[in-house]
């Protein structure tokens, strides 16, 4: 700007970071975009007053399917995920939220979430 600073503008960022433990979000998206029912997924901090942050997967469905929290879960510890790794909310959504880019929007998934709570 005309003051000479610069305003960082970006994805949220991709680690959470539950009770002093970075997790990493792009890992988790990846072990659950393995599921063949799974189109999409963003994984989410969700804000916790105890922990710090937590662990929330956002996930669209393949039309004509559906999935449930147990599902996923019991899905992730098929492929070996870590304990830190399971999210501890998840959210179905018929489709997800994108940027003017066509990714995932994950402030607005946050932003979102975040307001249902």
């Amino acid at each position: 700007n005309e003051e000479g600073y610069i305003t960082l503008c970006g994805r949220i960022k991709e680690m959470i970071n539950r009770g002093g433990e970075s997790i990493s979000a792009t890992e988790i998206e990846k072990l659950i975009m393995r599921h063949p029912k799974v189109a999409a997924v963003a994984v989410i901090p969700i804000t916790d007053e105890l922990m710090g942050e937590r662990v929330c997967a956002c996930i669209e469905t393949v039309s004509g399917t559906a999935l449930t929290f147990s599902d996923i879960i019991e899905f992730l510890k098929s492929q070996h995920a870590a304990v830190l790794q399971l999210p501890e909310r998840i959210v179905f959504t018929e489709r997800m939220p994108l940027t003017k880019a066509g990714k995932i929007d994950k402030q607005a998934m946050r932003k979102d979430v975040e307001q249902k709570i």
